[in-house]
């Protein structure tokens, strides 16, 4: 496996992300001589959000108190023809803190997705650069926000479906993530390379009832402690169409985790296993949308391992007005180490209510108004921590054609 430790942009990812848009934009233009059907959309927009946050670290002792405003500038380019479709968002944001400037920070993102529809074959490639912040980037895995530290995340994820028949379909994706940060040694994270396979197959019981079952590898390499994994696991279970607006799916299984390590010179190698789950529900509320998830899974962190990660997430939006819309988004977050019986920092439990309202000015201009609690327990920490912030912001879309 290649390593790299340097989280700057380097001339190999600019290439292969320049090389990647050309193609795309090739793929894309010759399906679109194939059919004779063509649409694209530019979208450009900004939002500007005002607020107070009452411990931006989230730290259980010093808590710090602060103004502050979040500014962003995105751009949103969409092509799509009668069998393919490409999307790429580019995205700056700039953080100001009134009181702890040493937080201040201007991250950007771009992403790109292609998907082409053949006549059984689906193919699809997505890829992304994130430039950010440990302030942000790792709140869900290792809960690391009282530094802001650069962090680079470059990730690509080839997929192809097949369509056996009418009612039988499998898919198989590779996702393969690169992260790095500034001065990784200094604030107990490590760079990593991370690796996953999916092998996946559907079948159509009736119209509404179908049966799901997956396989799973993964692999993660961190890159300053000599910590290595592998992981495999299985699930199977069930997607029910309940109505036009209405999904239930739920799936179960197991994982098993293989891990090594070096303390004093000596490798000592740990083998895990564990449930594996995942439950959701999502249903459209004419304009809203109301979905609840539960999931049990292995995430890669900045920490130098797997995370056995419980999250569970309520999403809601309903119009309450022909102008207004509330919001409300809570996630919960629950990390385990992998190795069982075993604690260490990666223990923690991390809660997240974000209720909100937003109200439309006009057809492509809104104001916001929000509040956001977040309480994070570590295992090895005495204490736990919590944080009230307000928000008030405002957002508009330009868009054309």
């Amino acid at each position: 496996m290649i390593k790299t430790s340097n989280a700057s942009c380097t001339p190999a990812r600019l290439c292969y992300g320049a090389l990647m848009l050309s193609v795309l934009i090739q793929t894309s233009t010759q399906a679109t001589a194939r059919d004779g059907f063509s649409y694209w959309q530019f979208e450009p927009g900004v939002r500007l959000n005002l607020f107070y946050d009452d411990n931006v670290r989230l730290s259980e002792i010093d808590q710090q108190n602060t103004f502050g405003t979040v500014a962003e500038v995105y751009s949103v380019f969409a092509r799509r023809t009668e069998v393919s479709e490409f999307t790429l968002r580019a995205a700056a944001e700039n953080l100001w803190f009134s009181d702890v400037s040493e937080l201040n920070t201007t991250d950007g993102a771009i992403e790109a997705a292609y998907s082409l529809n053949l006549d059984r074959t689906t193919l699809g490639l997505a890829s992304s650069f994130v430039y950010d912040s440990t302030l942000t980037s790792e709140e869900v895995t290792s809960g690391i926000v009282q530094v802001s530290k650069r962090r680079s995340f470059f990730d690509v994820t080839p997929s192809i479906g097949y369509a056996i028949s009418e009612r039988s379909r499998i898919s198989a994706s590779y996702t393969f993530q690169d992260v790095s940060y500034d001065d990784a040694s200094d604030i107990f994270l490590s760079n990593y390379q991370y690796m996953q396979g999916n092998l996946n197959a559907e079948y159509d019981l009736t119209e509404r009832l179908t049966l799901l079952l997956g396989l799973l590898y993964t692999n993660f390499d961190s890159q300053q402690d000599p910590d290595q994994s592998d992981g495999y696991g299985g699930d199977f279970g069930v997607r029910y169409q309940w109505s036009e607006r209405t999904t239930f799916r739920a799936l179960v299984g197991a994982r098993k985790v293989d891990s090594r390590t070096v303390i004093d010179g000596i490798g000592i190698n740990n083998n895990s296993t564990g449930p594996i789950f995942q439950v959701a529900f999502d249903r459209e509320l004419g304009p809203g949308l109301a979905s609840v998830s539960l999931e049990r899974s292995l995430l890669p962190s900045g920490r130098g391992t797997l995370l056995d990660t419980t999250q569970a997430i309520v999403a809601l939006s309903y119009p309450v007005s022909e102008r207004a819309t509330a919001r409300i988004r809570a996630m919960g977050v629950r990390n385990r180490n992998p190795d069982d019986g075993f604690v260490n920092f990666n223990d923690r439990d991390f809660l997240m209510l974000n209720p909100g309202l937003r109200w439309r000015v006009a057809e492509n201009t809104w104001l916001d108004l929000s509040y956001r609690y977040r309480y994070q327990d570590r295992e090895v920490v005495e204490g736990s921590a919590d944080s009230n912030a307000f928000f008030i912001g405002f957002g508009h879309d330009w868009l054309s054609r």
